[in-house]
């Protein structure tokens, strides 16, 4: 395809559906108002990110353009409101302002947040990964108003908003989508294009779980809420915001128990389902875990995955090979070794323990 095309593509496929209450998203009938508010609706160059490459800040397309040629009879009210970071206290609150009356007249509210490209990338840590400046105050302005909200968020690591994603109807991580950052997104919000991208990395709920990932080591006083001397936080759950591999589609899928042959190589089967009303791609993950090792391993190790496109109502088996290599871990000597016995495989559509589906298969 040619390179802008295939640039709408990528970012289309890169944006994560995090949260979709009452199936919010897609947006199928045009709006007759629409307030797209907050610093990054229209902002060409921080598309872009810390890594640009060849990507000209001239050339990029926003949201606001892109939504004026999705939806060209739509009136869209257009408000920054505040600057991504900083910010004079009088245009603040003369922004503040400005938001919440676009948003109280409005059928659908888009909200856009986040960072600047120059934010992340090399030598551009951040210690508080809340929204900068006075983004928090917006949302909070914008949200109490009562409108059904959807917030798009752009960064390049995951920040922490608790609240947030608990009170939008929807939210999107777009992280930095490039050149087509507005056509790319605009596709995911009218439904042209079924949101497809999966988390890359574990989200955490609060800054103090970092470093948090899925394929931790077990430790000796695991997690029990019944008992005060075991591994856990006193003031949140141990578990993430969200697990390494969640994604939403627009619709829903199942999965059924997996079932495996062979003692190596091993072949692990189910079958995926698309239970909803629209075409989607459902991502299945392939996890194993050794429950007893020499040396001890991660809870969750993974193997495989795969994608995979259903229309609705329609059912598909998945199958994975693993051959006897991926069973093999670092024995003491750092050297490739495979203890036989029992293994178990876990299947599922993210890292989540409690969705997963797990089948025990043994080594020979």
């Amino acid at each position: 395809p040619p390179p802008r095309a295939l640039a709408r593509a990528a970012a289309a496929r890169g944006l994560t559906l995090l949260t979709n209450r009452g199936d919010t998203l897609p947006i199928e009938t045009p709006p007759a108002r629409l307030a797209l508010i907050g610093p990054l609706a229209d902002a060409p160059a921080d598309m872009l990110g810390p890594w640009a490459g060849a990507g000209r800040p001239d050339e990029a397309v926003a949201l606001l353009p892109a939504l004026r040629d999705v939806w060209p009879d739509a009136r869209i009210d257009h408000v920054p409101a505040v600057p991504i970071a900083g910010g004079e206290p009088a245009r603040i609150e003369a922004g503040l302002a400005a938001a919440v009356a676009a948003a109280t007249r409005a059928d659908h509210v888009l909200l856009c947040l986040g960072e600047a490209a120059s934010m992340s990338g090399e030598a551009a840590s951040r210690a508080h990964l809340s929204l900068p400046g006075q983004q928090q105050a917006l949302a909070d302005a914008v949200l109490a108003t009562g409108k059904p909200v959807v917030l798009l968020l752009f960064s390049g690591r995951p920040l922490i908003l608790p609240d947030l994603f608990d009170r939008a109807a929807a939210t999107v991580a777009c992280w930095f989508p490039g050149s087509e950052a507005g056509p790319g997104i605009a596709d995911l919000l009218t439904g042209r294009v079924a949101p497809s991208a999966r988390l890359p990395v574990t989200w955490p709920r609060a800054e103090g779980q970092i470093p948090i990932a899925y394929a931790a080591r077990p430790g000796g006083r695991p997690e029990n809420r019944n008992d005060h001397y075991t591994s856990k936080y006193i003031d949140l759950p141990n578990s993430p915001q969200f697990a390494f591999g969640h994604g939403l589609s627009t619709t829903s899928f199942t999965m059924t128990d997996p079932a495996a042959e062979g003692t190596g190589p091993i072949t692990a089967r189910t079958t995926v389902a698309n239970a909803g009303r629209r075409a989607g791609t459902a991502t299945v993950f392939l996890f194993l875990h050794d429950p007893v090792s020499i040396i001890s391993r991660p809870t969750l190790e993974l193997r495989r995955f795969t994608q995979v496109t259903l229309a609705p109502g329609e059912r598909r088996e998945v199958a994975f090979t693993l051959a006897r290599d991926d069973f093999a871990a670092l024995d003491a000597a750092l050297r490739p070794a495979v203890e036989p016995g029992a293994f178990d495989l876990h299947l599922g559509f993210s890292a989540d323990p409690a969705a997963l589906r797990t089948i025990r298969v043994t080594v020979a």
